[in-house]
């Protein structure tokens, strides 16, 4: 089970996570990510998954991860509403417009459908129970609380829901 990261939903967000190839994690993150990276280790921006700031001098092993928030950059703006179909206190249930993914991946993250909602309702543990590609519209099923979240996904995964 993968355990929740060490950093919290930050406007809709949560922290990215790196998986290291192991040494000094200045270095690493320096060489792939560039200055921006630098600076946030320097920061104390940088985390261990134990929510222990990285220093200019840790060193973890290969496997570790660190957690930070990433920038985002500008993205089109997706013009459409996504209307909640259904609310209560376990589900949010929504018609997900055209254009619009549903989860935060490559060039598409706040223009998402999870963090969008997440900032709309204001519901930090919001998270998809299945998923619609980013050119299908449909209705998209939102779990509230992390101990429900498994449930939900299992049944859309044992192709139990019609």
């Amino acid at each position: 089970m993968r355990r929740a990261a060490p950093l919290p939903v930050r406007d809709g967000l949560g922290p990215a996570r790196v998986r290291l190839h192991g040494g000094p994690v200045l270095a690493e993150l320096e060489s792939r990510f560039g200055e921006q990276a630098r600076a946030k280790v320097l920061g104390g921006e940088v985390v261990c998954a134990d929510g222990v700031a990285v220093t200019g001098t840790t060193v973890l092993p290969p496997g570790a991860h660190v957690y930070f928030y990433r920038e985002l950059r500008d993205e089109v703006p997706v013009p459409f509403d996504i209307p909640v179909l259904y609310r209560d206190d376990d589900i949010v249930v929504v018609d997900k417009p055209h254009f619009l993914a549903t989860m935060p991946r490559g060039s598409h993250v706040a223009q998402t459908a999870l963090v969008r909602l997440r900032r709309e309702l204001d519901l930090q543990e919001l998270s998809p129970a299945h998923r619609l590609d980013r050119l299908t519209a449909g209705v998209l099923l939102f779990t509230t609380r992390r101990e429900i979240r498994g449930a939900y996904q299992t049944l859309f995964a044992r192709g139990l829901v019609e």
